[in-house]
């Protein structure tokens, strides 16, 4: 398992870990409750004991909003990319297509009809490889198989459909802005992994060749863009390449630390407001030995189980479907 699969997982077992106890408490013990009381109850209990639960369920409500709408907008603009590219495609010429079948990519390159240089990997499940003309006809062979080698890696692993898991993430984490170094360092590593593929195969010399000539991408949506010449990061890399020396990824610092442990201590805090103000002591008392007894905790995990390995089972289809040549009735 490589750097940038770890910082993946990490982000997606955090937000799992952080969301489990937290939200499924806040089902059972606030959201069921404050829907089931009768409108004589909520009289009875007055403003300031509804007040937290109502204050929790605005935070969750806000958390699911953010990350749907993030999903909603990236998804928008994967099929707006992907309409642009089926548009703008060209037949592929001979020598592109020898090189696409050798990197594993056979049916799963386009070129498209732009004086630009650039490459780049769109399509959230089925990933494919955009190539510009201008791109295509300033490289050479060997500089050709390095960018090619180079977009394999994030066909391979899925990278448009990591990147819209790990933003959507972060946005329905707001309150913990250490999970957006997770999401960083994943979106470093995964270009610095996929540049040593390329390395490997093709050599140091042509994919330095490759980058220098990627001067940019089209301007369309970068948040499903897996792109050869990240702007962010093409200096980095051509330095990797020059001197040896792999970039520092970025860390979480002392200031985000303590910003995420007071977002999740803020969240707790406020879901035992919460079903202090509807239940009582008691409500809590029961609340915690539910979510902390080892009933509980075996409940929890037999209910996430089913999740777990249907996105498991689901996720690797897709990967093999990545790694296999692109069916003829699939291709642009």
């Amino acid at each position: 398992m490589d750097s940038p699969t770890r910082n993946f997982l990490g982000l997606v077992g955090s937000s799992a870990a952080l969301a489990a106890y937290p939200v499924c408490g806040f089902i059972a013990y606030v959201l069921v409750p404050l829907v089931g009381l009768s409108p004589g109850a909520l009289a009875h209990l007055g403003p300031v004991c509804l007040l937290p639960a109502i204050a929790l369920t605005i935070l969750v409500a806000t958390s699911v909003g953010l990350a749907a709408r993030m999903l909603g907008r990236q998804m928008s603009a994967s099929r707006r990319l992907s309409r642009r590219v089926r548009a703008l495609a060209l037949s592929p010429p001979p020598e592109l297509s020898v090189a696409a079948k050798a990197s594993g990519l056979e049916g799963r390159v386009t070129v498209v009809d732009s004086p630009e240089q650039f490459s780049f990997v769109y399509g959230i499940l089925v990933p494919r490889v955009a190539i510009g003309r201008g791109f295509l006809e300033c490289l050479t062979a060997e500089e050709l198989r390095a960018a090619l080698e180079h977009e394999s890696y994030h066909v391979r692993h899925l990278d448009p459909l990591r990147a819209l898991l790990g933003n959507a993430l972060t946005e329905a984490f707001f309150l913990l802005p250490a999970l957006e170094v997770l999401r960083l360092r994943y979106e470093a590593g995964r270009e610095l992994a996929a540049d040593r593929r390329a390395e490997r195969v093709s050599g140091r010399r042509a994919l330095l060749g490759a980058l220098a000539k990627a001067l940019g991408e089209p301007g369309c949506e970068p948040a499903i863009i897996v792109s050869l010449a990240d702007p962010g990061l093409l200096d980095a890399r051509i330095s990797r390449l020059e001197n040896g020396r792999a970039p520092a990824l970025v860390t979480v610092d002392v200031q985000g630390l303590l910003t995420s442990a007071l977002g999740a201590l803020s969240f707790l805090l406020l879901l035992i407001a919460a079903v202090v103000g509807l239940g009582g002591t008691s409500a809590l008392a029961s609340m915690a030995a539910d979510e902390l007894s080892a009933s509980g905790t075996l409940l929890g995990a037999l209910c996430a189980a089913p999740v777990v390995a249907f996105v498991a089972l689901a996720y690797w289809r897709l990967a093999r479907r990545a790694s296999e040549p692109l069916p003829p009735g699939d291709r642009i």
